[in-house]
């Protein structure tokens, strides 16, 4: 289900007044649809444009250690979500094999000033050609945030 949010609302309400002072006359009917499709395109493009700028500003980097390439393991998509007593402090790796492996993975969180603020090691173990999820779970104290910095190794 889509919320709307306070400045998509001001849009669609700036839209309506716009589609209601271009209607005039017999053919007000024609009119209203066509400018209501107009403006149901443009803040459809308007909602789009707003999430994916989010998506892009709230993007995870991860480096991968040197030792766990030549060791086959590729990163796909990273997702960063809450546990039920943290804030941004699950990250949710794709780890696409091109070697087998059978080890622990630590990956540390670093924050904007260099400073170690969080630490997780999970058992990785996978097949030549699979891939799957590996969930690090941090500290409810470590809020990973957009600039904060990722090592895996």
């Amino acid at each position: 289900m889509f919320r709307m949010n306070k400045p998509i609302l001001q849009v669609c309400t700036l839209f309506a007044g716009l589609i209601i002072s271009a209607c005039s006359g017999h053919s007000i009917k024609k009119n209203l649809n066509s400018a209501g499709e107009k403006a149901g395109e443009a803040v459809g493009e308007v909602v789009h444009g707003v999430s994916s700028g989010v998506e892009n500003a709230f993007r995870v980097e991860i480096s991968l250690s040197d030792h766990l390439k030549t060791s086959g393991l590729e990163l796909g998509k990273i997702q960063l979500s809450n546990d039920s007593s943290g804030t941004d402090n699950l990250l949710n790796v794709y780890v696409i094999f091109k070697k087998d492996f059978d080890g622990s993975v630590t990956c540390k969180v670093f924050d904007n000033n260099g400073l170690e603020m969080g630490r997780s090691t999970e058992k990785v173990q996978g097949k030549v050609g699979n891939a799957k999820f590996f969930d690090f779970h941090f500290d409810k104290r470590t809020n990973i945030d957009r600039d904060s910095k990722i090592t895996m190794e």
